[in-house]
């Protein structure tokens, strides 16, 4: 017989019938997902799992003599990959997919590198990769937080002191979080995010204390106003659908679950105790369930991968085997046990084998007591254990013992080593670029061009009848700040300001950012048009080449300085090579920077064929102007003939570009010949014109060894590219038709 009588949560909460409907849909499929045979197979391999990389080992008793030792191999191996893998600093490309994006693609990469400096993202990947490799899976989410806090101040009112209370956002970004694999719960039929066996649905289990649930969902976020019904407590006759947990405080913790559906119904259901908080449609624009999956090793037709611990589990039982045995046989040799007559009164516990233990012998004399003599151990012992460290490093590809070893005696031995040592690292890497990273990147660009683009309003002070509130006003609007006005008072759109250290980004005639060296730090406003995408998709993430494993500082030292060895004699004997780029190339790689080791006449203090007082401001600033220009037309494969009387400035404009990372990590070879062929060009006819000054003839065509060819003539003489002058009365021709927007340029 079915009992009609209703649950006693229904006295205080009743809900109506799409919310009962919904409660039950939750609660149903928070149950199938727990329950999957698939994951709760996972479940003990993931306990196995943490205590393998813990090596933990259960408290010896007092009484018990036998080692409990634990060979701590799975956490080497472990940690060992974990070392490689944080050496390298994965993040994806954001390209445009047409050519009017790509000056917005430049700027959604500064707001990503910012969004993920603010997010700590460097330690979340940590943490990611550090499930990855200890349980096979991990989980992260992708969303945006805002972290509502309650701060108290003293404010003085009235000349006596008040405590002033009021609510915070400590945090208001967007955030890759990583989740407990325990507490994430996801369709029993996926294979993954993505594909034809994509999640239809998953839950996110939360344990919050209830005061701060009370905090959290208020206001915005308790749509419904039922947060107020939600209470702890364990007595399960007291809920319809839910079910207290074991292993949480049940007087004063409540268990959230937040259900997230993309099929067959758009959903975020958000239910406590039997309480539905809030129901709705999915409020981020791309639709996806914001999560993102690492795999360590990948089982095709399952969602859970399987980890470093499942792959060593025998070998690592086995392993602790061994040496405890030994251990043991260690500890009887050092204590020995002693064989006695079998008059003496013993009982069966004094016969127990372990240290200083009695055997007594049928016989002997009584009062002789002789100790026990053990062999050596075996030498198969020693090859068994070897044979297992072989076993480890064949199934997982990695020897923890290289990160103790001593180091190769250059760069490239080192370089070799990790080659051969670290494929399966690399295998790692770019399945967790290419399915984790891709992914999360897609979601946070999505998010940026949802949340940024909203401005915060800020409200102008003031009364609005004042003519100081007027001049205030038309301030603002003459900066270029939008103002709105909401409920009849006026506020300010303030975007957010966008950190970038030796770039500047100013607005170009067409209303976007242009991007050019500048040192120091500078800042930008992240308004809507400098990075909504025109094209219909938005932009394209993706990764370059296979991951390539770095070497380390050192290393990457030792190996500039070998090049540099080689190279110098080369490039002082004009051999191809130029003395000055080498030394820059020694300075950076060191950490200095080589502008403060040049001469004021290589930075050009002076302008050859120009007096040094005549080179004004106006013309250094229009020649780099110019120096810019063409460094945009020869990135497309444009030949740009080298520029006639070309200021120091100028040509050192184009030698800092080709040393930025746009130019290293875009130009191909050809693209590097055109570069190659203007500047010497243009240093050739600087040196010319410095013969001519002294009362020499010119030198006439520069000649080297290497891929750069002679060069003859003057350049050719044309116009300024902004078409108001001209740049020492001789300057390149620059279309303004063929100007395009900034490259797509890697982002590490």
């Amino acid at each position: 017989m079915v009992s009609t009588k209703e649950p006693k949560i229904r006295e205080s909460y009743s809900p109506n019938d799409k919310e009962r409907k919904l409660l039950k849909m939750v609660y149903d499929r928070h149950w199938a997902m727990k329950n999957s045979p698939d994951r709760k197979k996972m479940e003990k391999i993931w306990d196995k799992s943490m205590e393998q990389w813990e090596a933990h080992r259960p408290d010896r008793q007092t009484d018990v003599w036998q080692s409990n030792h634990y060979v701590p191999l799975t956490t080497a191996i472990v940690e060992t990959a974990l070392a490689e893998m944080e050496d390298q600093n994965s993040r994806p490309l954001i390209l445009a997919r047409s050519k009017e994006d790509e000056p917005k693609a430049q700027v959604m990469r500064k707001i990503d590198e910012f969004t993920w400096d603010v997010a700590d993202g460097n330690i979340q990947s940590y943490d990611v990769k550090k499930d990855t490799l200890i349980l096979g899976t991990s989980i992260a989410q992708e969303y945006y937080r805002q972290d509502l806090r309650k701060v108290k101040d003293i404010q003085v009112v009235n000349g006596k002191e008040k405590e002033v209370e009021e609510l915070v956002y400590g945090y208001d970004d967007c955030m890759m979080e990583v989740v407990r694999l325990q507490d994430f719960f996801v369709d029993e039929n996926a294979r993954g995010f993505d594909g034809p066996f994509a999640a239809r649905d998953c839950i996110r289990r939360y344990i919050m204390d209830i005061e701060d649930f009370k905090l959290y969902f208020q206001g915005d976020n308790d749509p419904l106003g039922n947060a107020k019904y939600v209470k702890p407590g364990g007595d399960i006759n007291y809920y319809e659908f839910y079910k207290p947990p074991t292993g949480i405080d049940t007087s004063k913790q409540v268990e959230v679950l937040w259900y997230w559906s993309k099929s067959p119904e758009d959903w975020l259901i958000i239910v406590a105790n039997d309480v539905m908080v809030k129901m709705g449609p999915n409020p981020y624009k791309h639709k996806e369930l914001p999560f993102g999956r690492s795999i360590d090793i990948k089982r095709p037709h399952s969602f859970y991968g399987k980890g470093e611990p499942e792959l060593l589990e025998s070998i690592q039982d086995e392993m602790n085997t061994l040496r405890r045995m030994i251990l043991d046989r260690n500890y009887l040799d050092i204590d020995k046990g002693f064989i006695v007559s079998d008059t003496l009164n013993l009982n069966d516990e004094d016969l127990i084998k372990r240290p200083h233990m009695l055997i007594p012998v049928t016989g002997g004399d009584a009062n002789s007591v002789k100790a026990i003599e053990y062999g050596d151990i075996p030498r198969s012992v020693e090859l068994s254990i070897n044979n297992l460290n072989t076993d480890s490093i064949i199934v997982t590809g990695i020897d923890p013992r290289q990160a103790s070893t001593p180091q190769p005696t250059t760069a490239t031995q080192a370089a070799l080593l990790k080659e051969s040592a670290l494929k399966k690292i690399r295998l790692k890497l770019k399945l967790y670029e290419s399915e984790f990273l891709v992914r999360i990147t897609r979601l946070r660009v999505s998010n940026i061009i949802q949340y940024y683009s909203q401005p915060r309003l800020e409200k102008i002070v003031g009364d609005a009848s004042t003519q100081e509130y007027q001049l205030q006003l038309a301030a603002l609007q003459a900066e270029g700040i939008e103002v709105s006005t909401v409920d009849g008072e006026s506020y300010q759109n303030v975007y957010r300001q966008i950190p970038v250290e030796g770039k500047e980004f100013t607005p170009n005639a067409d209303g976007q950012l242009e991007e050019k060296s500048s040192p120091g730090m500078h800042f930008f406003d992240a308004k809507p048009e400098y990075f909504l995408p025109v094209s219909r998709g938005g932009f394209v993430i993706k990764f370059g080449a296979g991951p390539t494993i770095p070497l380390s500082k050192p290393l990457m030292q030792t190996k500039a300085t070998e090049m540099y060895d080689r190279l110098i004699q080369l490039a002082l004997a004009g051999v191809g090579y130029d003395p000055v780029k080498l030394g820059d190339l020694l300075l950076k790689v060191n950490d200095y920077d080589p502008s403060d080791f040049k001469s004021p006449n290589s930075l050009g203090a002076e302008v050859p064929g120009l007096p040094a007082e005549q080179a004004s401001p106006q013309v250094q600033q229009e020649a780099i102007a110019l120096a810019q220009e063409e460094n945009n037309l020869m990135m497309q494969g444009q030949e740009v003939p080298p520029t006639g009387y070309a200021t120091p400035e100028h040509t050192l404009e184009h030698v800092s570009f080709m040393h930025d990372e746009p130019f290293q990590s875009q130009a191909d070879k050809n693209i590097t010949q055109l570069f190659t062929n203007h500047v010497m060009g243009e240093i050739t006819l600087q040196q010319q014109r410095g013969s001519a000054e002294q009362g020499a003839q010119p030198n006439g065509a520069v000649s080297t060894n290497g891929n750069i060819p002679s060069f003859q003539g003057q350049g050719q003489q044309v116009k300024s590219p902004q078409g108001g002058g001209n740049v020492n009365n001789t300057q390149a021709q620059i279309n303004p038709a063929l100007k395009q927007g900034g490259a797509d340029v890697p982002f590490i």
